[in-house]
């Protein structure tokens, strides 16, 4: 019995030396057992070495093991079978089960134990405890102590219970991964394979608790025990370790397992020492071999020679760094003849160069292996499982429903889906209920038809869902039951047969990787499922309970492949990824933060809190003062795997533009270095003219150039190798014509304009305002019929329409009513409007409208806002003359009035439609006034004169015109006059009381805020009857009144020709659009007048693909003046001259 270190600086042969050394002993001892441990992710890679190094190739005697499969060689040669082992999956499975028995006894952690990732957590800590051998008594006398701060002591009673819970709930039934070890320390003597074996440790740079207790009872029973440690020779091995030495991790091993030796009476024999790394790894690298002896270490000498063995990078972000690599492996594998598998790249940062590398190698036809495991909860699979139970415990909610069809699993063709979805939206079907019962409703333009097929796809799903869902609604079945339940839906969908099918499409298309996740996916989440019965299985648990349960199995379960092929570049994590026989290694993201790491090791408990169990002798895994002096470690030994070339990059900014630094190690490496500099290898495009795809780059950056007039050489010769070979030469001239892509104005001709519109156009004045707006985004709307997708939701526009059917039906109530605005109460005024809302809230096709908290909401707010509205409405009737004639007066098929028909040509005509919301009259002696008031909902519109004169604004003189008319027929005896048009902007605003106000300033201050806002006739006998008593700025109306009589500047008041003038230029304006309109304008030309743009809320914007830095588009800058006077003058220039200033182009696009 005897313990030998192999020791020797990193490159100097140890582990080859070992095997040479194992291989020899093995065939000189036949029937003895060679059993050679490593690390669990390095058995295959040491397996294929060993098997290539004996002569025989093979390996008969010599067993390569982790410490877990040790123990199971054990178990089955002792035919130990009568146990279970509780793997990571089951674990999640417990602690969920055991959070939600005892939530009422966690006060700390109870609160976010269902949160995503928290049940991992709390697995981990506990497995750590199980590993550095913590046992509940341990931390029972820890909280119990007088010295523990409050807080720390309650949380470790909160992971005391999961603890103590999680241990009951297994015991006598199943042991954890972490209990492996203690079977197999007490089964150990019993087995002829482990006693006299000769035991080898290679790879580790430590052990735990666990195995060291282990290991105890091994070393007295094996023959010999070999070790591998890697050290530089120049260190006094048997030191005491100090955390701040580099090699403290291979101290404080040797130190560990001396220690064991001489408690168990084992011989501790003369180390191996081995030198000349010059003479082996970097026998043709002497830099890397200078890197290796200096590195770190605390003396350390310059390298005074010319190398290349060592560059130092800077690129622009993580990509960038990547495709440096991509570009400059394929050059050395065609320049200096290397393999794919002579290469390797690691990084601090895993997660985020795992993301890119796939597709940027893919780009460089270089094959890679990802050294990873990829957590299944999003796979399409567990997402399937996942979304089908949230279809159960949501009822049937329209987010649930089609999160499960669009996993691609249910067998639906994505547009029928698209067809499902557009039609619940539109229709707001919500609830089992809802999904049971046929639809008949019928949304506006869908065909019956259509209906049919909805329905047919509802009774499929309803049909498929109903058994599972009545099994997980049925509280009295248990978790047995509703797993068979759901295992029979799986197996009714075919979801084996799906994921081979996508395996042997993954196969097809070359990706083996992939392929190799779908054909494990199937028996993975099976395996879950069996182990949840296996737990769980009489336990009744709601769907809730179910889910969570089954979301905490899917966090702890992982898919890993082994690498499909042996020629692949490894692409791998610094401290996870074992590296052989690498020639070339690239070492990306060497950025601050990244390395050394930012430590992220918070958990369950905090690092002070570790530290706090340190002082109390509880021993766990490394804090983070420790894992930054171990990173170092792990950094020497990757920056001395490659035998011939070492990279170094690191990125100028991320992925999201935001500037980095670089890392110490970069000054660390250069320093060593005198002749070294850091190269920006951004702008060498020898590394992007490599492959077809990757030289796409160069094509497009030329291509920029070649739009000023530059073309050089170099781009030329790539443009007439893509034109040149059939499968790039359409993928270059659709770039080559979207580069030089122009937009036309374009027109349709007037016969497929009238063909679309028809010979009499039937326009609303809101149509005529788009049409001014931007002619293309009219075609889409009026032309195609282009709308948005329908919602079934309460909308602004849907509080603009309730409140307008509000205040007509309080209008006529109040008519028919015993009051009249002059003289009703507000009592009454409350009860008519309430009366009023409910009636037009029910006429409403929307029926879901209290459904939610939102909803109800948004009927308080109509409350208070119609009440607002008719009181303001009434306080300004009551302080004037004017009033109401007519409520919502329709003009579109009831009159035929000059002022809405226009005749655009010999056969075409137009003729407007539309409904007054109010108009109002005064009558004198011999004239009538008329009034016209039109309501908005939302504050965004404001009375324009410049927006009138381009047609922008066109509805209130439209309105005037036809009222105007209307009067003028009613009362053919009477002159029939301007008043005045105004919008009037239904709010309830807040009001600044800081001072002290009463209750007649506060109600003034809101009759200011809510004051129409239009142009009125400048004649002061109108605008007393509008405003009876105004002195200085009226709350009324928009004008105010000097001290003189006369109208203080900044009044929208003008005189009555002026109005004629008005209403003669829009009948003008709304020719000349109609016109435009048949003659088939369809350009997409928006106006931009001061800041206001059309594109700012157009539903189509997506749609035109109006960029204004794309040549040919631009928008139409339309004039403006310096005041109303000057519109004015320049109506009556048009209106004699017969011409009209529109909006010019802007130049240089």
């Amino acid at each position: 019995m005897s313990l030998q270190f192999i020791l020797g600086n990193s490159g100097s042969g140890k582990s080859s030396f070992l095997y040479q050394k194992v291989i020899e002993e093995s065939m000189a001892h036949p029937m003895e057992n060679y059993l050679i441990l490593v690390p669990e992710q390095f058995t295959m890679q040491t397996q294929k070495e060993l098997v290539s190094l004996h002569p025989k190739h093979a390996i008969m005697n010599i067993d390569v093991l982790s410490f877990n499969r040790l123990a199971f060689r054990v178990f089955d040669e002792l035919g130990k079978t009568d146990f279970v082992v509780l793997e990571e999956t089951g674990k999640n499975l417990v602690l969920r089960k055991v959070a939600e028995e005892k939530k009422k006894d966690l006060p700390v952690l109870g609160g976010n134990l269902k949160k995503m990732g928290y049940i991992s957590e709390l697995k981990s800590l506990l497995s750590e405890f199980m590993q550095y051998n913590v046992t509940p008594d341990m931390l029972e006398e820890l909280t119990g102590g007088e010295n523990s701060a409050q807080s720390f002591s309650y949380k470790m009673r909160d992971v005391l219970t999961m603890y103590r819970g999680f241990l009951d709930y297994v015991e006598g039934t199943y042991i954890t991964a972490e209990e492996i070890l203690d079977l197999l320390a007490d089964l150990a003597e019993d087995s002829a394979l482990l006693r006299g074996s000769t035991l080898v440790f290679d790879g580790f740079t430590g052990f735990t608790p666990n195995q060291n207790k282990l290991l105890k009872v091994l070393f007295p029973l094996v023959g010999d025990v070999l070790v591998t440690v890697s050290m530089d020779e120049r260190e006094d091995f048997f030191g005491k370790p100090q955390i701040q030495d580099l090699f403290y991790m291979s101290k404080k091993m040797i130190a560990g397992l001396i220690g064991i030796a001489e408690e168990t009476g084992v011989t501790v024999k003369e180390p191996v020492i081995l030198h000349g790394g010059d003479k082996k790894r970097f026998l043709h690298a002497p830099a890397l071999y200078h890197l290796e002896q200096n590195l770190f270490r605390r003396k350390q000498r310059t390298y005074g020679e010319k190398q290349d063995a060592i560059r130092v990078l800077v690129l622009h972000d993580p990509k960038e760094e990547l495709r440096f690599a991509a570009g400059e492996i394929r050059r050395l594998v065609r320049e200096e003849h290397f393999r794919y598998r002579d290469f390797a790249i690691v990084s601090g940062d895993d997660m985020t160069y795992r993301n890119y590398a796939p597709q940027i190698f893919e780009e460089y036809d270089i094959p890679v292996f990802m050294d990873n495991r990829k957590n299944i909860l999003f796979h399409p699979f567990p997402e399937f499982i996942r979304a089908v139970l949230e279809v159960i415990e949501q009822d049937f909610s329209y987010e649930s429903v089609f999160r499960y069809y669009r996993t691609a699993l249910t067998g639906l063709p994505a547009e029928k889906i698209d067809l499902l979805e557009n039609y619940v939206l539109a229709t707001g079907v919500r609830g089992h209920s809802g999904w049971e019962k046929k639809w008949v409703r019928l949304p506006k333009n869908w065909e019956e038809a259509v209906l049919e097929e909805v329905n047919a796809i509802r009774e499929k799903f309803c049909v498929d869902i109903e058994p599972l869902y009545q099994v997980f609604r049925d509280k009295n079945e248990n978790l047995r039951q509703k797993t068979v339940a759901l295992y029979e839906f799986i197996c009714a969908h075919e979801i084996a047969q799906k994921m081979t099918a996508y395996q042997k499409n993954f196969e097809a298309e070359g990706d083996a990787t992939t392929a190799k996740e779908y054909e494990q996916i199937y028996g993975i989440v099976m395996d879950l499922l069996e182990k949840m019965v296996d737990l769980l299985g009489e336990e009744c648990l709601s769907v809730r309970e179910y889910r969570e349960i089954l979301d905490a199995g899917f966090e702890a379960a992982n898919v890993g492949v082994i690498p499909p092929g042996y020629d692949r570049v490894v692409i791998g994590d610094i401290e996870r990824t074992r590296l052989e026989h690498i020639r070339v290694l690239f070492f990306v993201g060497v950025n601050d933060g990244v390395i050394p790491k930012a430590d992220s090791h918070g958990g369950i408990i905090s690092e002070l809190e570790r530290e706090r169990l340190s002082a109390e002798h509880i021993e766990l895994a490394p804090t983070a003062r420790e894992r930054a002096f171990i990173q170092k470690f792990y950094l020497y030994l990757n920056m001395t795997k490659p035998s011939e070339k070492l990279y170094i990059t690191y990125a100028g900014v991320n992925m999201d533009g935001k500037a980095l630094r670089r890392s110490y190690l970069v000054g660390t490496v250069i320093k060593l270095f005198p002749g070294l500099s850091v190269e920006e290898a951004g702008e060498d495009t020898d590394l992007w003219l490599v492959t077809p795809k990757s030289s796409l780059k160069i094509f497009l950056d030329g291509l920029s150039r070649v739009r000023m007039g530059k073309m050089d050489e170099e781009w030329k010769a790539l443009y007439a190798w893509y034109a040149s070979h059939t499968k790039w030469a359409d993928k270059a001239e659709e770039l080559l014509d979207a580069a030089f892509y122009c937009h036309a104005s374009e027109r349709l001709s007037k016969e497929a304009a009238g063909a679309l519109y028809g010979a009499v156009l039937t326009n609303s004045v809101t149509r005529l305002e788009r049409f001014a707006s931007c002619a293309f985004s009219h075609f889409l709307r009026y032309g195609l019929g282009l709308e948005e997708r329908q919602i079934s939701e309460f909308a602004p526009l849907d509080l603009g329409n309730v409140l307008h059917q509000a205040l007509e039906t309080y209008s006529k109530a109040l008519e028919h009513s015993s009051y009249d605005w002059f003289d009703v109460p507000e009592a009454e005024m409350e009860r008519l409007a309430e009366t009023a809302l409910a009636d037009a809230v029910a006429a409403m096709r929307n029926s879901s409208l209290y459904d939610t908290a939102k909803d109800a909401y948004m009927v308080e707010r109509m409350h208070n806002l119609l009440n607002r509205t008719v009181k303001t409405i009434t306080e300004q009737i009551r302080r004037g003359s004017f009033l109401p004639e007519n409520y919502e007066v329709s003009f579109s098929f009831t009159e035929d009035l000059d002022a809405v028909n226009f005749a655009l040509g010999k056969e075409e005509r137009m003729r407007l439609q539309g409904r007054i919301d109010r108009m109002d009259v005064w009558k004198n002696e011999d004239d009538i006034y008329v009034k016209i008031v039109d309501y908005k909902s939302g504050g965004s519109t404001q009375f324009e004169l410049l927006s009138i004169y381009h047609g922008l604004q066109l509805q209130l003189v439209v309105y005037l015109n036809a009222g105007l008319e209307l009067m003028q027929k009613r009362y053919p005896g009477k002159q029939i006059l301007p008043g005045g048009i105004f919008y009037y902007h239904m709010d309830d605003p807040f009001i600044d009381v800081a001072e002290e106000k009463s209750d007649e300033m506060i109600f003034e201050e809101i009759l200011g805020k809510l004051k129409m806002d239009g142009l009125v006739n400048a004649k002061t006998e109108v605008i007393d009857a509008m405003d009876r008593d105004l002195t200085g700025t009226s709350v009324i109306l928009p004008v105010g009144r000097k001290k003189d009589g006369s109208l203080k500047a900044g009044s929208h008041a003008v005189e009555q020709e002026e109005f004629r003038e008005l209403s003669a230029f829009v009948n003008r304006k709304i020719g000349e659009l109609g016109k435009d309109m048949l003659n088939g304008n369809i350009d997409a030309a928006p106006y931009r007048l001061d800041k206001k743009e059309a594109c700012a809320f157009c539903p189509y914007h997506g749609v035109c693909g109006f960029d204004e830095k794309m040549p040919g588009f631009s928008y139409r800058n339309l004039k403006k003046f310096d005041s109303d006077a000057e519109i004015f003058a320049q109506m009556r220039k048009e209106e004699y001259d017969g011409r009209d200033v529109d909006g010019e182009p802007e130049t240089g696009h």
